[in-house]
C-alpha cells in the first residue's frame, strides 16, 4: 500500500475507512465532458477487517497470502495514472433512476474504486474476479454508511451487470431468472387483486404461494450471488413502476428537446 502519512480521513464520511491525499479531506474532480470527470486526488480504502476478509477470499481462489495482500493493496488504492483510469462517471445511474439513488453520495469513492476493478475483458481487474469486486463494492458502501437496502440493491445491479458481461451460462441464467422473477411478480399482483375482489381466481392462496416461491427458486440460478438475485426480484415490485413512469417522462423530454432544436428555439 502506498504511504498515506499526512493524509486525511474522507471529509464526507470520516468513519468510512477512506483516507485521501488532501489536508481538508476533499476529493478533487475535473470535469472532462458533460458526464465524465477526472479524479485528481489519490485515496485508499483502509478498513482492516474488510481488507482481511477480501484477502481470505482471494486465497480461497488459489492465490498465495503474499499475492492476496498485493492484490488487496492494488484493489484498495486509487492512484493517479494520467490516463483513462483516472476518468469516471461516478456511479453509473440511469437518469430515470436518480429518484432512488444519485450518481454521487456516500457511495462515491466506492463506486470510483469499483469502476477501476471492473475491466474488459471480464475478471481482468486487480482482484481477478468481477464477482468478488461486486462484493467488495457492497462492503465499502457499508463502511461508508450507505443504508442496508440501498447498498444491497446497488450490489444487485452491479452483480446483474457482471453476470450479463460473463456471457455463456451466466448470461443465460440471468435471462431465465428474469423470466421467472417477472412471472412471480405478475402472479403476486394478480393474487393480491383476487384477495381485494378486483379479479376472480379459483385459488388465490395457491397463486400467492407460487408467486412468493418463484423468485426464491429463480435466485438460486445466481449461485453465491443468491442474495443479489432475491433482492433484485423483491425490489423490482416497487422500483419498476416509478422507474417506468420516470423513463416515459425522460423520453418525452428528449423528444421535446429535439423538436426545440429542430425549429431553432433559443
Amino acid at each position: 500500500m502506498i504511504d498515506t502519512a499526512g493524509w486525511s480521513k474522507w471529509g464526507v464520511a470520516a468513519k468510512s475507512g477512506f483516507v485521501v491525499d488532501s489536508a481538508e479531506g476533499w476529493i478533487g474532480l475535473a470535469q472532462d465532458s458533460d458526464v465524465d470527470f477526472r479524479v485528481t486526488t489519490r485515496f485508499v480504502f483502509t478498513d482492516p477487517k474488510v481488507r482481511a476478509r477480501l484477502a481470505k477470499s482471494i486465497v480461497r481462489h488459489g492465490h498465495s497470502p503474499a499475492e492476496a495482500d498485493d492484490m488487496v493493496d492494488r484493489a484498495c488504492t486509487f492512484d493517479l495514472y494520467g490516463d483513462d483510469r483516472d476518468d469516471t462517471d461516478l456511479a453509473s445511474i440511469p437518469p430515470f433512476m436518480r429518484w432512488f439513488v444519485n450518481t454521487y453520495g456516500l457511495h462515491t469513492l466506492a463506486a470510483i474504486l469499483h469502476d477501476q476493478l471492473i475491466g474488459k475483458p471480464a475478471n481482468s481487474g486487480a482482484l481477478g474476479s468481477d464477482t468478488l469486486s461486486d462484493h467488495f463494492f457492497r462492503e465499502m458502501m457499508r463502511c461508508a454508511g450507505v443504508p442496508w437496502l440501498q447498498r444491497w440493491i446497488m450490489w444487485a445491479a452491479v452483480a446483474m451487470r457482471t453476470r450479463w458481461a460473463a456471457n455463456g451460462w451466466r448470461r443465460i441464467s440471468l435471462v431465465i431468472w428474469a423470466v421467472l422473477a417477472t412471472l412471480g411478480i405478475a402472479l403476486f399482483v394478480w393474487s393480491l387483486g383476487a384477495f381485494a375482489g378486483w379479479s376472480h381466481v379459483v385459488a388465490p392462496g395457491v397463486m400467492l404461494a407460487v408467486a412468493l416461491v418463484l423468485p426464491v427458486v429463480a435466485s438460486a440460478l445466481w449461485g453465491n450471488q443468491f442474495g443479489a438475485g432475491l433482492i433484485a426480484a423483491a425490489a423490482a415490485v416497487w422500483i419498476l413502476p416509478p422507474a417506468l413512469f420516470a423513463l416515459i417522462g425522460f423520453l418525452v423530454y428528449g423528444v421535446l428537446e429535439r423538436i426545440a432544436h429542430a425549429v431553432h428555439l433559443r
